[in-house]
This record gives structure tokens, C-alpha cells and sequence, in this order.
């Protein structure tokens, strides 16, 4: 084992149909974002990646795009968990389904293959999250677990809101707060649902969005070890 384990964490790639999507940058698309956040991992010998949510755009994604963003995620040469968000919800003939990353053997989708962990003995990783199974709210961070490994990383999609603004933010959906980041008890909590990089919650916390790589322009490179996380933005390249 490893003095640590090393993950890339992003989120919100949005993949759409190409003939369709219309980025925040001309020329941009979701599967550009997957080919960079994967080359990310493999240039920095990540041992594995973490995709936060809302991998895909919508449920009405054309099938040869979805067997594309299969193909890289085939070819990612490590593990990827995968949290659906809300737009990617997972419903019966979910997209993960129709696009056949169900079957690919070092993907694992919470809520799919796995209920909501996925363990990795081998680097002494225990990974928990909560799926989106619909619209319907939910709180996307549950109350801390006890440790089945060295090291425990928590993904949640949804909307962070600081303590004195929460009743000003009572119409949103998925609403995280300070009490349940804190409360978490993960080593690191990788977020999704914004598009930009940022770090929230209290102090003593590390809980970060990632941003969408076509916002962002970039993913977040996570360092576990005993003596604490390091985090760093790392830009992505086509």
C-alpha cells in the first residue's frame, strides 16, 4: 500500500448530443471535457476518478454519443465512480444503462452497481455517496459513517448554502449545509452541481466543487496521506 492514494475529481461534463449542444465555450463539449479529465488522471498516475454528477446533460442523448463517452470511460485505465446528478438521474433505462458503462467492470455507479459504497481495499479507499433517482428533494449528504478503510471520501450533487443564508435558499432542491459537511466525517467531500471551482463549509472541512471543465477549465487533484488532504486545480487540456 501506498503512502496515499491520489484521485481527480469533476463533475458536471454535461455530455449532450454534438449536433445539439451549445457550450459556454464555442467548440466546446462534454465528451472534450471526459478525454481531458481522463488524460488528467493518467498524466498524474491518479488511482482513480471521481465524476460527482450530471455526467450526462439529459435522458435524451443519442446512442452513438453515449457509446463514445463508454468507449473512454473503457479506456480510462483505473477505476471511475460515478454519481448520477440530477440530470442524470438513474430511472429504469437510465443512460449509464442504454450506454452499457454498467457493464464495464472498473466503473462503478452508485446507486447501480453499487447501492451507495464502493470499497478499494487494495488503496484503503472507502467511497460513499447518494444517487439522484428523480426530481424529488432529497439531502444529498447522509450523516457520517463508520470507516470501513484508511481513508473515506464523500460525493454529493447539490446546492451548497451557508448557515445565515438558508431560509433565503427554502425553494432550492438538494440544499447541503454546513452542519451536514461538517457532520460528513468524510476525509474529503467531492461536490457537484456548480459550475465553478470552489471551496465550502465551515473551517476544518474539506469539501470542494470541482466546476465543470468547460467553466473551470479545470479538475481537482486530491492527495489523501496520514498527515491530512491536499487539494489543487489542474487545468485540463484537449
Amino acid at each position: 500500500m501506498r503512502d496515499g492514494v491520489v484521485l481527480v475529481h469533476s463533475s458536471d461534463l454535461h455530455i449532450d448530443d454534438l449536433d445539439t449542444h451549445v457550450g459556454p465555450k464555442r467548440g466546446q463539449h462534454g465528451l472534450v471535457g471526459l478525454a481531458a479529465v481522463l488524460a488528467l488522471a493518467r498524466a498524474q498516475a491518479a488511482d482513480l476518478v471521481l465524476l460527482a454528477g450530471d455526467t450526462f446533460d439529459n435522458a435524451r442523448i443519442a446512442t452513438p454519443v453515449l457509446r463514445q463517452a463508454a468507449e473512454l470511460l473503457a479506456g480510462a485505465g483505473r477505476p471511475v465512480v460515478v454519481l448520477p446528478g440530477n440530470h442524470d438521474a438513474l430511472q429504469p433505462d437510465c443512460l449509464f444503462r442504454r450506454a452499457g458503462i454498467l457493464d464495464l467492470p472498473h466503473v462503478a455507479v452508485l446507486g447501480a452497481t453499487h447501492a451507495d459504497t464502493v470499497l478499494f481495499d487494495a488503496i484503503g479507499l472507502e467511497i460513499i455517496g447518494r444517487a439522484h433517482h428523480g426530481d424529488e428533494d432529497f439531502p444529498p449528504l447522509g450523516p457520517a459513517r463508520a470507516r470501513r478503510a484508511r481513508f473515506q471520501v464523500a460525493m454529493a450533487h447539490g446546492h451548497y448554502v451557508p448557515e445565515p443564508e438558508w431560509e433565503w435558499h427554502a425553494h432550492r432542491s438538494w440544499r447541503i449545509s454546513d452542519a451536514a459537511l461538517a457532520g460528513a466525517g468524510a476525509d474529503y467531500v467531492a461536490l457537484g452541481h456548480w459550475d465553478r471551482a470552489v471551496r465550502v463549509g465551515p473551517d476544518g472541512t474539506a469539501a470542494f466543487y470541482s466546476g465543470s471543465p468547460d467553466l473551470a477549465g479545470s479538475a481537482n487533484l486530491v492527495r489523501l496521506t496520514e498527515a491530512g488532504v491536499g487539494v489543487t486545480r489542474e487545468v485540463l487540456r484537449a
